[in-house]
């Protein structure tokens, strides 16, 4: 998950079945951000900051 709220920015592993799944855990982590789930084989092979950061 990349993620962005009042406190900050970064990326978070999340394990879960799909993405709405993910998307749920997280958004009990950071309930006013707003989140974007992206699965973690499309990550391999770039640079994950410079795509948080996009």
């Amino acid at each position: 998950m990349f993620f962005s709220d009042g406190a900050g920015f970064g990326i978070e592993m999340v394990q879960a079945l799909d993405a709405a799944r993910a998307h749920d855990i997280a958004q009990t982590q950071h309930p006013t951000g707003r989140l974007s789930a992206v699965p973690a084989e499309l990550l391999d092979g770039h640079d994950r900051h410079k795509l948080l950061r996009a």
